[in-house]
């Protein structure tokens, strides 16, 4: 069975695929069309942990794998700090499937997680911007609707789900919760694309496609890649993309739902001394006087959650949500792996780089260690990181002598 298995890579590429899909941020499950995320994650870690032991599959670079431990024993030490709050051990669960996955990944060190990721996301980039002007065009509308996490309604147009659509106007989602995080995970696969792949089509497809979600701080994101892997080319882009920039406004100017989704965003409120599509500030506050009652240890996941509760509001997506639940030290160790690249600076610019591009989107999107894709992705980016390396290295040392 094991030689089977080894010879079958489509099976590692299935796992991968369910291991993007089995939960949030993923709406396949609130749909119906997987079972509830719990199940999906259990048959998961069956599935990869069956996979390790037959293909003998558990070694993970020493650097990656002190990182995994020491998050897992501080968010042990946390569980006990917060009166054995359970919310930190489905975050050592989280950490011990990915470790399966990084070891399944270190042992097959071809991109095929990371291509996958890429396709998958590309797919819903390039999906969900036919859709949305199919939407914008009166010629689709929603197959079905669904109910979203948070309670909200969602909506199945076929070739992309959302939970923001009001007749004439949509964004898109793809098949994640919400518009933002298509944006967020899309920009991550934008950068993970450039810094180990670096496929021109998929990278095209990723930046216009993405627009179609409307989201302010992609945007923001779009403008620190370009800035920084495309800065010496800079002349050479400028006109393109002012072009494209007038014709989106061109665009926009006929529906003005779009147009305001869009530029409208960017418009500073005098009332309120932010910019119009800032919906964070608010929670950012509440989190602030949150965060300063307990600021080191944070009030612990569970109790946040059930704080939340209390003043009937969602506290997540802001800046210092983090802050909030786990404190200063919870912060440090979530952006460990962080840190680890940004220390590979040394080495390459791009690693600085992609370390201020991710900050900007956990500073709008915090990381929620709850859920799998978090960890996931970004122990996958330092580990290819250290491959990366790793060969150039040894190139190097052959070249040398």
């Amino acid at each position: 069975m094991s030689n089977k298995i080894s010879h079958f890579p489509n099976y590692r590429y299935l796992l991968y695929f369910f291991s993007l899909i089995a939960g949030w941020p993923c709406v396949f499950y609130l749909m119906g069309w997987l079972p509830n995320y719990t199940v999906n994650y259990i048959v998961l870690f069956i599935l990869v942990l069956l996979y390790a032991i037959f293909r003998r599959t558990f070694a993970i670079p020493r650097p990656i794998w002190i990182l995994i431990v020491a998050q897992c024993i501080a968010w042990l030490i946390y569980s006990v700090i917060h009166n054995f709050d359970t919310s930190y051990f489905t975050r050592i669960f989280m950490l011990c499937v990915t470790s399966i996955i990084l070891a399944i990944q270190t042992r097959y060190r071809n991109l095929e997680f990371i291509k996958t990721y890429n396709f998958w996301l590309a797919f819903q980039a390039l999906a969900g911007t036919i859709g949305f002007v199919l939407v914008m065009t009166g010629i689709l509308h929603p197959i079905f609707e669904f109910i979203e996490m948070d309670t909200r309604p969602g909506y199945f147009f076929g070739l992309f789900t959302t939970n923001t659509y009001v007749e004439g106007f949509v964004r898109n989602a793809g098949f994640f919760d919400e518009p933002g995080a298509l944006a967020f995970w899309g920009i991550i696969a934008l950068l993970i694309n450039k810094l180990y792949v670096d496929n021109r089509k998929v990278e095209i497809i990723l930046i216009f496609g993405l627009i179609s979600t409307l989201s302010m701080a992609y945007f923001i994101q779009l403008a620190l890649y370009i800035w920084f892997f495309y800065k010496k080319k800079w002349l050479k882009i400028l006109l393109p993309a002012l072009l494209f920039l007038v014709v989106l406004k061109g665009l926009a100017s006929y529906n003005d739902r779009l147009d305001r989704a869009i530029f409208g965003r960017f418009e500073y409120d005098e009332e309120t001394g932010t910019l119009a599509g800032d919906n964070r500030s608010e929670l950012m506050d509440i989190c602030w006087d949150i965060f300063k009652t307990a600021p080191v240890f944070g009030q612990g996941g569970r109790h946040l959650i059930e704080i939340s509760k209390e003043k009937n509001m969602f506290f997540g997506a802001n800046t210092f949500y983090t802050l909030a639940s786990d404190g200063i030290v919870g912060l440090l160790i979530f952006w460990s792996p962080f840190f680890y690249l940004f220390s590979l600076r040394k080495y390459s610019k791009k690693y600085e780089w992609a370390f201020w591009i991710l900050i900007a989107g956990f500073l709008q999107r915090p990381y929620d260690g709850t859920q799998l894709l978090y960890p996931l992705l970004c122990f996958s980016i330092i580990l290819h990181a250290y491959f990366t390396i790793q060969k150039e290295r040894n190139e190097f040392i052959n070249i040398k002598y």
